[in-house]
């Protein structure tokens, strides 16, 4: 099976749903990592987004190294994310390339907004990834993947529908999140917890909720057609 986790900045996906990118791993699928931006302003200690962009990338792949994924970086401004047809048709081509049964996504209604464009460009593309006549440079697919959202920062205003016990994969998760080096002291800015332990309290809480000691929630994407398959998570 392959699984596809897309998501906005690097970092995002080693936050959210890593753990359960992992125990996919361990079942034997294949995992792939989209991302929208490449954080390119993500930092005040280099001198261009450029740079940035490059340090955040390499980031990124050493951290998919942890979780044995191919990354594919679509390159949109960071903070400036606009639902265009160009975006429309980078994240089309991104879903075909991973050829998924499983998608994970941003909740649309995460309220950042690079968050809640990327998981409504997914959402309103779904019934596009079959079409041979939709604006693409990948061939279409057959598969219709199950959608499922993972949790908003900090978990404000996201209510789960089912929780993945990630407990045993939680120090793997963690050792992937570390890799994102440049973000500690950009996360200090702006927020009183630095970012593992943003992502710990997270993921604890949602144990609580889900009777294990961490957890990542998920809410699933309804539409005819794209029923989810919570049979397919891990």
């Amino acid at each position: 099976m392959n699984v596809l986790a897309i998501g906005a900045h690097p970092d995002d996906i080693e936050v959210y749903c890593a753990g359960t990118l992992l125990k996919y791993k361990q079942q034997g699928h294949n995992i792939f990592i989209a991302l929208t931006t490449s954080g390119n302003i993500g930092s005040n200690e280099y001198e261009n987004r450029e740079a940035i962009a490059a340090q955040r990338e390499q980031e990124q792949l050493e951290a998919a190294k942890v979780l044995g994924a191919e990354v594919r970086f679509l390159r949109f401004d960071d903070q400036g994310l606009q639902d265009t047809p160009e975006t429309r048709r980078a994240v089309i081509n991104a879903i075909r390339w991973a050829n998924p049964d499983v998608i994970l996504a941003h909740y649309p209604e995460d309220p950042s907004t690079d968050h809640a464009v990327t998981g409504r460009i997914v959402s309103e593309v779904m019934l596009s990834i079959p079409g041979k006549l939709i604006p693409a440079d990948e061939p279409p697919i057959s598969k219709n993947p199950s959608l499922f959202y993972y949790t908003s920062a900090a978990g404000v205003g996201f209510l789960p529908d089912v929780y993945v016990d990630t407990t045993d994969v939680f120090p793997l998760k963690k050792e992937a999140l570390a890799k994102h080096t440049s973000q500690f002291n950009w996360m200090d800015v702006y927020q009183s917890h630095n970012l593992l332990n943003i992502m710990e309290i997270n993921d604890k809480f949602r144990g609580l909720q889900a009777g294990c000691e961490y957890a990542e929630g998920f809410r699933a994407f309804r539409i005819h057609g794209y029923m989810p398959n919570f049979k397919l998570l891990p």
